[in-house]
């Protein structure tokens, strides 16, 4: 490979790379590989050889890109003349990881006897072709393609080198996209979930560093200022007191969620000067990891006084079988009461509210207290109040 073409495949490299990891970067690729060869236009585009289908748009990949085609020709080519390529006849010339053009495919003499040259490559001037096979999956290829005039000559020998050293790139990048778009769409519908339930969601790492908060916690902060989210920093109560209070709860759920001794976590109840409430769940977080690889070792619930979870009783019962004693003591945990506030409002003793708390946390699979409250809070017992909107 010459130099000039050297410092052009590190510069289409960078491109490749960026495009993997950025939402509509693959024009910018395709753009510069297509002027770098010379050639008047490009597409990332999949065939299909099993039923002789083609797709330009590559829907959920993040892959499609298209460089000098107008849309109409490429509609076209979509719906009629893809199935006419008479490039594509021999499927056994189109192997993963090759390098193609149009004169290995088909005789060039005999191209312009066809319709596929008559009605479609004629009317874009187009005679060349130059492919990179990247993915040959199930009879389907995933191919970067570029075209040009008769009177610019065929691709060269440098030119093929120069797309040759850019495959092993392309077929890492592809399969990065794909992976990543993946783990975008798992991470949006997880990140949904938490939007339907109905009380805010803090989840924080092991520092108690913020990773999300849902709408209904961004607004709840926001109303009563009697606690601080800040970027880079960990959760805040901006009275000392609490703040102290936080502190350690905080901590014992960050304990607990590495697996190292420390407490469950716990309630914590804030009160402003003018009436402002807000209860605070603070739940370990052991299992939870983001997509993305970052691990939520604690979770806050934050509720008010005008924001409890009411009528989940019978909904606790369906879900668990729960007794109505213990669906009753399970709802007022999820609120934030402890179990002696639930003993001293229901009469009771608490050796009785710790028998149903232990009986309700066995039935709903759980091992702990802190446990059972995570599973409502998190599973199909809530939602069921929240149902998608249709």
């Amino acid at each position: 490979m010459t130099p000039s073409l050297a410092v052009a495949s590190q510069a289409l490299i960078t491109l490749i790379y960026d495009a993997a990891t950025r939402h509509g970067a693959w024009s910018h690729f395709l753009a510069a590989f297509a002027q770098q060869l010379q050639s008047h236009a490009g597409l990332i585009w999949a065939n299909d050889f099993s039923n002789r289908s083609v797709d330009v748009q590559l829907p959920g990949s993040g892959l499609a890109a298209t460089y000098g085609f107008e849309a109409h020709a490429l509609a076209s080519f979509a719906s009629y003349y893809g199935a006419r390529n008479v490039w594509l006849e021999d499927a056994t010339l189109h192997r993963e990881g090759a390098v193609v053009t149009g004169s290995m495919l088909f005789p060039d003499h005999c191209l312009k006897k066809t319709e596929y040259w008559t009605d479609w490559l004629r009317p874009q001037d187009i005679f060349y072709t130059a492919a990179a096979i990247v993915e040959l999956r199930a009879e389907r290829s995933t191919n970067v393609t570029v075209v040009r005039r008769e009177q610019a000559g065929a691709y060269d020998g440098g030119e093929l080198a120069l797309i040759r050293t850019l495959m092993p790139h392309l077929q890492t990048a592809f399969a990065l996209q794909r992976k990543l778009r993946r783990l975008e769409m798992l991470s949006q519908s997880s990140t949904q979930v938490l939007e339907l339930l109905p009380f805010g969601v803090l989840l924080l790492d092991a520092t108690s560093q913020l990773l999300y908060a849902n709408e209904r916690a961004l607004a709840m902060t926001a109303a009563t200022r009697l606690l601080q989210l800040r970027e880079g920093a960990p959760l805040y109560c901006p009275r000392e007191a609490d703040n102290g209070a936080l502190r350690r709860l905080l901590h014992e759920a960050a304990q607990t969620g590495t697996a190292a001794a420390g407490g469950p976590g716990g309630v914590l109840k804030l009160n402003g000067l003018t009436g402002e409430q807000l209860r605070l769940r603070v739940t370990p977080l052991p299992s939870w990891h983001s997509p993305f690889g970052a691990a939520s070792a604690i979770a806050v619930f934050l509720s008010d006084s005008s924001d409890l979870i009411t009528s989940l009783a019978a909904t606790l019962r369906n879900f668990y079988g729960m007794t109505v004693a213990e669906a009753r003591l399970t709802e007022a945990l999820v609120n934030g009461y402890s179990l002696q506030e639930y003993a001293d409002r229901q009469r009771i003793s608490i050796h009785t509210a710790r028998t149903q708390i232990k009986s309700a946390t066995a039935k709903a699979g759980a091992q702990r207290q802190v446990d059972l409250v995570r599973i409502v809070l998190t599973g199909p017992a809530v939602l069921q109040r929240n149902p998608l909107p249709a």
